[in-house]
């Protein structure tokens, strides 16, 4: 049902939830999807798990530690506890 896809997508722009218990269903392309969308509207755990996926864990992202440390910028940046952690680690 249209309508019914339509509801998990716009669901999922706003709830990272949804997001990672679609990546544990094995759905990893329609995660990064949701991850994507959700970062887009500045959720900082968002932005932290996609700097955290291009460390090697998460969404079939290749790793990419200089992009990691962009996404982890990017998490610091909106005061996200996690992505501060990381970013320090980055500058070191």
């Amino acid at each position: 049902c249209n309508a019914f896809k339509e509801l998990v997508d716009e669901i999922g722009e706003k709830n990272l939830n949804l997001a990672l218990l679609v990546r544990k269903e094995g759905q990893i392309a329609l995660a990064l999807k949701y991850v994507m969308k959700c970062a887009k509207n500045n959720n900082s755990d968002a932005i932290f798990h996609l700097g955290f996926s291009y460390m090697g864990c998460g969404f079939g992202l290749t790793e990419d530690y200089s992009k990691a440390c962009e996404w982890f910028k990017k998490s610091s940046d909106c005061f996200n506890s996690s992505g501060m952690a990381y970013y320090a680690y980055c500058l070191m």
